[in-house]
């Protein structure tokens, strides 16, 4: 990880009049993080050192502070900043939950596509956290699989936690070296300067993080004008006989215009839950209600690249489809 002019913290130095440095646990592009404790406080938290531009720290102290008192009531599986103070020079810190887990980039390079009905499982929770955000006045905008941890206590798998430390809520405008977008994540109706979030951009992430974690790519990018179709995820993974059940969820959060994915998180957490429902019914209730098994001989039909269009009603318009995505090499979409 890339190290910047981040003050250096050693274990037992306290920071802030409150916290205590533990260990370090990494130098990322945007700050140093370190595990501390604090005496009135259970357990760990994350702090993170950072840079702020020249006459900019008053401005971040006003903006954590804000941060925190809207932050501090929402789920502890949304790591967002909860305080936040001053270092020295244009060096300050923000604290979050504990970073723990493993990223859902690393798990998918490590174990290769997750099975349909694991990604139904894991994209109704995620979607949940994400429509409590929401709720609590939280537009995320950064979501991306290396900001989504799995597994934070090493006994459930399935259960995400969101790491987001308000690059696009303002903290990005105030860093000497903010983070470069995630495109592959970002909605095509997105302002490309970014600007500040929208329920309809965090829907649209979710969406482009099932695409990554059923297929393992990086989501095609999708058409602003809807003209081009893009690939169904079900048409990379034939070797999963119920993925194509994913696809009209999938592509429906990924629409290219907001008005036409899901109103908000929380249907699209019910859609991925009733899917959840589908995959766990064994394979005779498959067979009763006419559902893909393999054990009755069902053929596999490929999902038409048109089924947005005809899932939502919309005027035909000649699509194409939108074949194989070119290669978006920003490293930091992984």
């Amino acid at each position: 990880m890339p190290q910047g002019h981040h003050h250096q913290l050693v274990a037992d130095t306290p920071v802030g009049g409150r916290y205590r440095v533990r260990r370090m646990i990494g130098r990322w592009k945007v700050g140093t993080a370190y595990d501390v404790s604090a005496p009135d406080t259970p357990g760990v938290r994350t702090l993170i050192a950072l840079d702020v531009q020249p006459g900019q720290t008053a401005r971040y102290l006003r903006w954590v502070q804000r941060e925190a008192q809207r932050n501090g009531p929402l789920p502890a599986d949304l790591l967002l900043p909860i305080d936040g103070g001053h270092i020295a020079g244009e060096a300050v810190y923000m604290v979050l939950g504990p970073f723990r887990g493993r990223s859902m980039s690393q798990a998918v390079k490590k174990l290769g596509p997750f099975g349909e009905r694991r990604v139904a499982e894991v994209g109704h929770r995620l979607a949940r956290l994400v429509a409590a955000a929401h709720d609590g006045g939280v537009h995320l905008g950064s979501l991306r699989p290396t900001t989504v941890l799995l597994d934070p206590e090493g006994d459930d798998p399935d259960r995400p936690v969101i790491f987001d430390m308000g690059l696009s809520r303002g903290l990005g405008d105030l860093l000497v070296n903010p983070p470069r977008p995630a495109r592959s994540y970002w909605a095509p109706d997105r302002p490309r300067d970014g600007g500040r979030p929208t329920a309809a951009d965090d829907i649209f992430g979710v969406g482009a993080l099932l695409y990554h974690l059923l297929t393992a790519d990086r989501p095609p990018k999708v058409d602003p004008e809807g003209v081009k179709v893009v690939t169904p995820p079900s048409w990379k993974r034939t070797d999963a006989e119920l993925a194509a059940y994913l696809d009209p969820v999938v592509l429906r959060a990924m629409a290219s215009r907001a008005r036409d994915r899901y109103p908000d998180a929380h249907l699209l957490a019910e859609a991925l839950a009733a899917l959840s429902e589908v995959f766990g019914l064994s394979p005779a209730a498959r067979e009763m209600l006419g559902l893909p098994s393999r054990d009755a001989g069902f053929r596999r039909e490929p999902t038409s690249p048109h089924l947005l269009h005809d899932y939502l009603g919309l005027p035909p318009e000649h699509p194409t489809i939108d074949g194989i995505p070119e290669l978006d090499l920003d490293p930091e979409d992984d």
